[in-house]
Parts: structure tokens; C-alpha cells; sequence
């Protein structure tokens, strides 16, 4: 039987909640990705006459469901292993009788990480090929933007597998937007206790400048600064893909930190790591969700971080994780390696899911059934061949059903976030990200953080 040692790491998880969502409130420092600030809920989302007219969803026929894949722009290193992770769960639904009898359809679009190209993408998705739910974006900024100005409009269902921003939870959004994975404030949370555990006692960040950075960057100060830790400086720097980063860099380590904490995407460290060690400007550095990237370490050279640490979203049932890993690398011939894979696979899952509950493609029946679906109460399905099928023969019962994802439980609350999850600590060892290290389940609704003894 598996122990656990609960750490209980409240973050005064109101006041932390309010810093985050006020900062990401903020109109953005910069272009790129964040274009404006996202729209509050007390606000209307657009005027009638600025909407685009709803799409017209079929109420029958196959499921065809849309995906905003970062293949380009800064987070280019995500975009096949999260195209392949929800062809998985398409074939995997396909091999179980997919949804109302009809195989289920995956169309692909390049979010590109940034807003106007995933705008143009998202349009065609809904105007052309007529998609009933659009699974994305990646970025946070970006998927807000989506949001914002394609598919709350139009009334299509959007789930992101990957966006954290806590500015995600206060859009107004006539509940058309919705997320697979935790947000900024869990990864925060335990990104400052493993820094802290590591004996640091002060740090400074390096961020983007978008929804995402802003919101992380914060979490972590908050939660640091609250077990006595010292965040000397927070640098912001620009979406945009630049050629140095020095500036920045210098403004980071001026109080001299004991860690660097590099929350950016691949593209962007790819170039600041490379110029922090070739000027020897600190010794030590964390990472994120953002900069788990294998291809990048290679590139700058596994050997300059052996033995350091990141954080980002895992598997809460460690055994579920292990079985989505297996069938991934039977699939692929490799193991996944990037953050929010599992987050991809079970919004395929749960989009399906709802179709199949809704007896219908139609976006707003989809949206609709969402909750009966993944939320308790109702029989525990999961996903697999097998587990789909189980699910396909409970809803024609009639039965109540509650999917519980390879990511999370996936329980959605008012606002389509998934208050609970697990966030894992990773570490660089022999060429190599070996992940698990540490898995923590956070609640954020309580505050707490429990780590689960392996």
C-alpha cells in the first residue's frame, strides 16, 4: 500500500490567488503573444456586432474534433508530441467503435505560438472544416486569444491541454473554455519547495513576458518569499525570439542569487542558458514546464546541468501515467518526453466522451455534458481500448459515468479548471530527463500540497 507524507505547504492560497489574477489582468508589457489583457469576467467578452455568427455544428455525423498545435514559434519543441498524443487517443477511441458509431476525426492547425497566426488557424478549423471542439492552444496567451476573439463567439467548445495562467480561470466565457492541467499557482507552490529543500535561500527569475511568465514567475515568488526564501530580482523578457538576452540576464543575477529560475520557452533559453554559462553569470538553475525540453538541453549540452532540477504537471496516480508512457512508446517507438502529452490525451478523451453522453456533435451539447462525464459522481472509467469501451456501454445504460484521466481526475469546477492535480519534480541525470523524482497532488482549493512517498 502506497504512504504518504503530507507536507501541507499552504500558500495563503487566497492572497496568492488574487496577486496572480491581478497581475495577469495587466495589459502586457510588449506585442508578441499577449496582445491585450484578457477580458474580465464582470465584462462582456464582445459586442454583438464585433462576434463572428456561431457556427453551425452538425447534430449528426462523425465527431470531428480541431487541434492548435505549436509546430512553430517558440514552442516548437511541443507541437509533434502533442499532435501524436491525441492521435493516440483517436485511435485508441476508433479501435473501441468511436463515438456514435462513427470514427472520430483529428484536423490539426499551427497555433504557431503566437495569436494572429492561431486565430487565422482556430477560424478555419470552426469555418472551414467545421470542428465541433478545438483542443488548445499551448501557450496562454494565445489560447486566450482564441478564445476571446474564435471560438467563444462562435460558441465552440476549447479545451487547452497546456495553458496555466491563472488568467484563463476569470475570462468571461460563457463556459465555452475549459483546461486539462493545474494552474500556475500548484506549479509555483512546489517549484519554491524544491528550491527551498535545496538548501537555496535566494533566487531570481527569468520570465516571459505573457499571461504564462507573469503568472509563474509571481506564483513562485509568493510561495518562496512565504518559507523565507529571497527572490532577488523578477526580469521579464520578450516573446519574440531574440539574439541575446544579456541585459536581461545582468538585471537577473545583479543581487547575485543563489539560482537562476528560467521560466521561458525552448527557444528562448536555448539562447539566455547559452550566454549564462559562456559568461559564468550563476552556477545554478531551476526550470519549468516551459523549459522541458530534451532537445534543448542536447543542443546546449546535457553536461552543463547534470544533477539540476525542474518542476512541472505529472501523472496524480503514478501507475495510470506508467500505462499511458507504455502505450505511447508501443505507438511511437519513444517514451514521452515533453509536458502537458497526458493533458492532450485526455481532452481527446473527454471531448468523446461528452459527444457519445450528448448523442450529439453539436459544440454546445458537447460543452453541456463535459461535467457529467468527468465529474463525480458515477462508475470510474478510464482510458484504453478497454476502458472506452466500458464507457461507451455504461452511457448507452444509461449509467453515470466519471473518467479519470492518465493527467489528473479531470474534474472540472465552475470556472473549467481542474482545482486538483499533481505536479512533478524532475531532474537532468546522464543525458537524460528522468521525471518523477518527486510527485506532489495539490488542492488548490484548500492550499494544501501532499507528497506522495514512492
Amino acid at each position: 500500500m502506497r504512504t504518504f507524507r503530507v507536507a501541507r505547504y499552504w500558500l495563503l492560497g487566497l492572497a496568492i490567488l488574487l496577486a496572480a489574477t491581478c497581475l495577469a489582468l495587466l495589459p502586457a508589457c510588449g506585442g508578441g503573444e499577449e496582445a491585450g489583457s484578457p477580458t474580465p469576467k464582470a465584462s462582456p467578452v464582445a459586442s454583438p456586432k464585433a462576434s463572428p455568427t456561431p457556427a453551425a455544428s452538425p447534430t449528426a455525423g462523425a465527431l470531428k474534433i480541431g487541434m492548435l498545435v505549436p509546430y512553430t514559434g517558440a514552442l516548437s519543441d511541443f507541437g509533434v508530441p502533442f499532435e501524436r498524443s491525441a492521435k493516440l487517443a483517436v485511435k485508441e477511441i476508433n479501435a473501441a467503435g468511436g463515438v456514435l458509431g462513427q470514427p472520430v476525426i483529428l484536423v490539426t492547425g499551427d497555433s504557431a505560438t503566437e495569436p494572429t497566426k492561431a486565430q487565422e488557424e482556430a477560424r478555419r478549423l470552426v469555418d472551414i472544416e467545421k470542428v465541433s471542439a478545438i483542443v488548445g492552444a499551448a501557450a496562454s496567451g494565445v489560447t486566450l486569444a482564441v478564445a476571446q476573439s474564435v471560438t467563444v463567439p462562435a460558441r465552440i467548445l476549447q479545451i487547452s491541454p497546456a495553458s496555466t495562467s491563472v488568467a484563463l480561470t476569470v475570462l468571461e466565457d460563457d463556459d465555452y473554455l475549459f483546461r486539462t492541467t493545474i494552474n500556475d499557482l500548484a506549479q509555483g507552490g512546489v517549484m519554491a519547495t524544491l528550491v527551498n529543500d535545496l538548501g537555496y535561500t535566494s533566487a531570481c527569475t527569468m520570465y516571459v513576458n505573457n499571461a504564462y511568465g507573469q503568472g509563474l514567475s509571481q506564483a513562485f515568488t509568493n510561495a518562496f518569499e512565504k518559507l523565507d526564501g529571497t527572490v532577488t530580482a523578477q526580469v521579464s523578457h520578450a516573446t519574440e525570439e531574440q539574439v541575446s538576452y544579456l541585459s536581461e540576464l545582468n538585471q537577473c543575477v545583479q543581487g547575485n542569487p543563489d539560482v537562476l529560475a528560467a521560466l521561458s520557452y525552448p527557444e528562448h533559453g536555448r539562447v539566455y542558458l547559452k550566454e549564462a554559462l559562456e559568461q559564468g553569470l550563476v552556477d545554478n538553475f531551476v526550470f519549468c514546464d516551459g523549459t522541458m525540453s530534451p532537445d534543448m538541453f542536447k543542443d546546449l549540452g546535457w553536461a552543463n546541468f547534470e544533477g539540476m532540477y525542474g518542476t512541472s504537471p505529472g501523472a496524480s496516480d503514478p501507475a495510470r501515467g506508467q500505462e499511458f508512457t507504455a502505450s505511447y512508446e508501443a505507438e511511437y517507438g519513444e517514451k514521452p518526453a515533453m509536458p502537458f502529452m497526458r493533458e492532450s490525451y485526455d481532452a481527446v478523451y473527454v471531448i468523446a466522451l461528452a459527444a457519445q453522453k450528448a448523442g450529439s456533435t453539436d459544440s454546445t451539447a458537447i460543452r453541456d455534458a463535459l461535467r457529467d462525464v468527468s465529474n463525480p459522481p458515477g462508475t470510474k472509467v478510464v482510458p484504453g481500448v478497454a476502458g472506452f469501451t466500458q464507457a461507451l456501454e455504461l452511457i448507452d445504460a444509461g449509467t453515470d459515468i466519471n473518467y479519470s484521466g492518465v493527467a489528473s481526475e479531470i474534474d472540472f469546477d465552475d470556472n473549467g479548471d481542474v482545482p486538483q492535480g499533481a505536479i512533478q519534480v524532475w531532474r537532468i541525470e546522464g543525458g537524460k530527463i528522468v521525471e518523477s523524482v518527486r510527485i506532489f497532488r495539490v488542492n488548490l482549493e484548500t492550499g494544501e500540497f501532499v507528497e506522495v512517498t514512492l
